[in-house]
This record gives C-alpha cells, sequence and structure tokens, in this order.
C-alpha cells in the first residue's frame, strides 16, 4: 500500500516536473551518505510521518448490497490515513536547488488528487472505488521544532522542504454477513390497555424496488395520477 503511494508521487513528480524531461526521484534519507553518492540534479521525497486522521473516522458500518440492491452484508467505515512526504531538491547551487523546487512546487499545486492513471496495486483498487487520493502540498510536517530536528536526526544537510501530504480512505475491518433477506412487510400492533383496544401499523413492502441508495421507490397515488391526468385533459378541451 504505501509502495504504491511512493510510486505514484515519484511518476507523478519525475514526469510532470518539466513536461518531456524525466528528474530523477529518490526516497533515500537525505543522509550525508546519499548526499555524496548522489549525480546531477534529484528531487527527495523522503517519507516522515504516517498516521490516522483520526478527526475523520466515524463508528458507522457500510451497507454491502448485490446487484438486486439487497442487503447482504455490512463492514466498518473506511479509516482516513496521511502519509506525508518532506521534498527537498538537490543540485550543485542554491539558485538550482530553488528553480528546481520551484518547478516541482508548481506541478503538485495542478492536482487536488493522485489522478488514477498514476496509481497501481491497491492505490489503484481504491480510487476506482471514487475514494481518490487527496493531495495537500506546503502544509506542517509536524510543527516548525520538529521539521528541524528532523534533519538533524537523520545527520544530513539542512534544504528547503516542501511538505506533501497524501490523505487515503482504506478499508477497515471485516465484513459481517447481514440477516435472511425480509419477504413480508413489519406490522407493528399497538394496545391500549385501558380500553385494550389495539392497532396495526404495517410499514414498506419489501418487495418494493429500490433506488441506487437502496430506499424502497414507492408509486405514487393512482387517484392522483387520475386526477392530475383528468385536469391536463379539460384543459386542453378548454383551449381547443
Amino acid at each position: 500500500m504505501i509502495a504504491d503511494v511512493d510510486a505514484a508521487l515519484r511518476l507523478l513528480i519525475g514526469t510532470l516536473t518539466y513536461p518531456g524531461e524525466k528528474i530523477q526521484v529518490d526516497l533515500d534519507p537525505p543522509t550525508k551518505d546519499w548526499a555524496a553518492r548522489r549525480s546531477g540534479p534529484v528531487l527527495n521525497l523522503f517519507l516522515n510521518d504516517v498516521r490516522e486522521d483520526i478527526n475523520r473516522r466515524t463508528a458507522n458500518y457500510l451497507d454491502i448490497r448485490n446487484d438486486e440492491g439487497v442487503i447482504i452484508s455490512r463492514r466498518p467505515s473506511e479509516r482516513t490515513f496521511m502519509f506525508t512526504y518532506a521534498l527537498s531538491a538537490w543540485t550543485s547551487r542554491p539558485e538550482d536547488d530553488h528553480e528546481l523546487l520551484g518547478a516541482a512546487l508548481i506541478n503538485l499545486l495542478q492536482f487536488e488528487h493522485i489522478p488514477e492513471e498514476f496509481t497501481t496495486g491497491v492505490l489503484n483498487e481504491i480510487t476506482c472505488r471514487h475514494h481518490p487520493a487527496i493531495l495537500r502540498v506546503g502544509g506542517l510536517m509536524f510543527s516548525e521544532r520538529l521539521s528541524t530536528e528532523l534533519w538533524s536526526a537523520i545527520g544530513g544537510e539542512y534544504r528547503p522542504t516542501i511538505a506533501v501530504t497524501v490523505s487515503i480512505e482504506i478499508p477497515t475491518g471485516l465484513a459481517v454477513t447481514a440477516g435472511p433477506r425480509q419477504t413480508e412487510p413489519p406490522r407493528f400492533e399497538f394496545r391500549d390497555t385501558r380500553s385494550d383496544a389495539t392497532s396495526t401499523v404495517e410499514g414498506p413492502s419489501p418487495t418494493l424496488p429500490v433506488d441506487a441508495d437502496g430506499n424502497p421507490v414507492r408509486e405514487r397515488r393512482r387517484g392522483f395520477l387520475d386526477q392530475s391526468a383528468a385536469k391536463d385533459a379539460a384543459e386542453k378541451t378548454r383551449k381547443a
């Protein structure tokens, strides 16, 4: 899953930063040893944080329906995870670093999400279910202090960085099989404890057709339709 996000971002950044020209994009931590080994201009895309966006978590279950619109199972809602990368440019001069990093920034700002054609594997399966991988550029990686300490921790040379965060809704939990299909409409009986009088209320028929959201599609009352048709006919006769 994470490798699919890596590959999508590398392809997006490496091929579209300068259209028609391929830019090298490395995932290695930008340590001093890595910097010494590199050759030519490189964009470093270092994954430094993976966490759940708990503000988007819900306790609801999702209904899974068959081709007839009948619920066959239920499973927990997806959880949204955020993958944050530190994007930095490495050339031979600061001016060239800034030019390359600026070009990458302009490229990324063209997209609200990673285009489906750049995705593979599990990430492609998720985006094909109308859950795009949301792309956010330029936010805080953690805090200003932790962002600076990141470079000290990996022992690398400090470079300007751009935070690139990809948010993905990932399926979680196991599906629970639904109960047997309802064949009769539900009936509710109400009884007055004083007079012992009873009344029964019947719910919608389970055999009614359902819409795309699984809600019963009810026919309009025949009387209303007949009255509407009669009014239309009378109006046409009057105008004639």
